[in-house]
């Protein structure tokens, strides 16, 4: 089974790291993919412009007092508009451009160079192209006319966005700026230099930054990566409580439920260093079931296992939730009383206890009654050793003389120790024989 929550623990890291590495491979390639698009994008833009524009002088550089101004404009959208003019009146197709503001400029601008001359309108965000030869020709481009439509397309393919912006002024050399991400969306900048270097094209592209969910594979990788952690959460949940299981088993007497031995002498010196810290009293008590031997021998260890299980449910039932009520050993148990500093404290506690213990058959019709020792620290004994002895040799008296408990007595503590191993006693780790002398304590 340890095996099985083994492979299970080491099987869920290996699904996370694996699940992990496999999204930010997946997000990687996504981010790759995505700045290779919208750097295409910029670059198809870019030719789109310049293309057009190119075009554009082109046809203005052609055109002839027989030109049609509908033809001029037919190949680049319903927003642009023309103009041609001879000795006769102009003819446009709608708006007279060789009214608008910048039509000097660029007409002056023609005839010295020679050639079509581009001007840009940056408040009405259009171009105007004028040629100044045989006859005057302008043409009127709107931005959003410098894209065509096959690059629209294209654009529209790429899931991306342009947006197109005239300045009057050039760019600097070279400057283009991302791919960068900002508000959930990766942008790239560019700009295309005018014929003759009168102003630039600013040309921006974005797409929504969706490279940190990679959405195609974000429902599979959230699957593997909550499987993941549920079987990790298993695992570990296992390991905690075998780890408390076996915690239990160390510090729980398997057939009580009390603390064992070993517990309760950790508890009681953890006790005694805060009672000699804080100056306040503790009471130990040896209790001995009287007669167990003769029950157990008589009606099995089943039915002695039963009663050692009863008394145990009313030993904790007669103290405090503050006190530790543990199994020493055999039918021997310890309580550790915090607070008690006299007799009348032990004599009431001692008292509660033989009586809720006696009070009713503890199983079938057998009623059990106990003998008691008490110690108090530290007046008979600033060590748990030392307390135990006295209130073993305390428990001996009263089991000897047939009363339910005794106090030990600090001056006959020493004695009685010494005539009990006269008379046969081992001390409180002894296997339990007849006592044959009469204990010196007084409660």
């Amino acid at each position: 089974m340890r095996l099985i929550r083994l492979g299970a623990l080491v099987g869920s890291v290996v699904l996370l790291v694996a699940t992990s590495v496999s999204m930010l491979t997946a997000r990687s390639e996504a981010r790759r993919e995505q700045d290779a698009r919208v750097t295409a994008t910029v670059l198809v833009a870019d030719q789109s412009v310049e293309s057009t524009v190119a075009r554009a002088v082109a046809i203005v550089d052609l055109a002839n007092d027989s030109s049609d101004p509908s033809e001029l404009v037919r190949s680049f959208g319903v927003d642009a508009s023309s103009c041609i003019s001879t000795d006769d009146e102009p003819r446009c197709t709608d708006v007279n451009l060789f009214a608008l503001p910048g039509f000097g400029e660029a007409s002056g601008s023609s005839a010295r160079r020679g050639e079509p001359a581009v001007i840009v309108d940056e408040v009405g965000q259009s171009l105007l192209i004028v040629s100044h030869s045989d006859v005057t020709t302008a043409l009127r481009l709107p931005t959003w006319s410098l894209i065509g439509e096959r690059t629209a397309a294209t654009i529209e393919d790429y899931d991306a966005d342009v947006e197109v912006r005239l300045s009057a002024t050039p760019a600097d050399p070279g400057e283009r700026t991302g791919p960068l991400t900002s508000d959930g969306t990766c942008v790239v900048t560019d700009h295309v230099d005018l014929a003759g270097g009168d102003g630039s094209v600013r040309v921006v592209a974005s797409i929504t930054d969706d490279a940190g969910l990679v959405a195609d594979r974000f429902a599979g990788n959230v699957v593997l990566l909550a499987l993941g952690s549920i079987l990790m959460a298993l695992a570990g949940w296992t390991f905690l409580l075998d780890r408390r299981t076996l915690e239990r088993r160390a510090t729980t007497d398997e057939l009580t439920g009390l603390v064992n031995r070993r517990e309760f002498e950790r508890i009681t010196e953890e006790s005694l260093a805060a009672s000699d810290r804080f100056n306040t009293g503790v009471c130990l008590m040896l209790v001995d079931l009287n007669g167990f031997k003769q029950i157990n021998d008589t009606m099995g260890h089943q039915f002695g296992d039963l009663i050692l299980r009863s008394a145990a449910e009313r030993l904790r039932s007669a103290v405090r939730d503050t006190d530790v009520v543990g199994r020493w050993g055999g039918d021997e148990f310890v309580i550790l009383l915090t607070g008690i500093e006299d007799g009348t404290g032990v004599r009431a506690s001692a008292e509660r206890i033989s009586r809720t213990l006696a009070a009713t058959p503890i199983a079938g019709d057998v009623t059990v009654t106990a003998a008691i020792g008490a110690a108090l620290f530290p007046h008979h004994g600033r060590e748990l050793d030392q307390l135990i002895s006295a209130a073993d040799v305390a428990m001996y008296s009263a089991k000897s003389t047939g009363v339910s408990y005794r106090l030990a007595d600090a001056h006959a503590v020493e004695l009685a120790e010494e005539e009990l191993r006269l008379s046969g006693y081992g001390g409180p780790d002894r296997r339990r024989h007849a006592v044959g002398a009469e204990v010196i304590s007084r409660g």
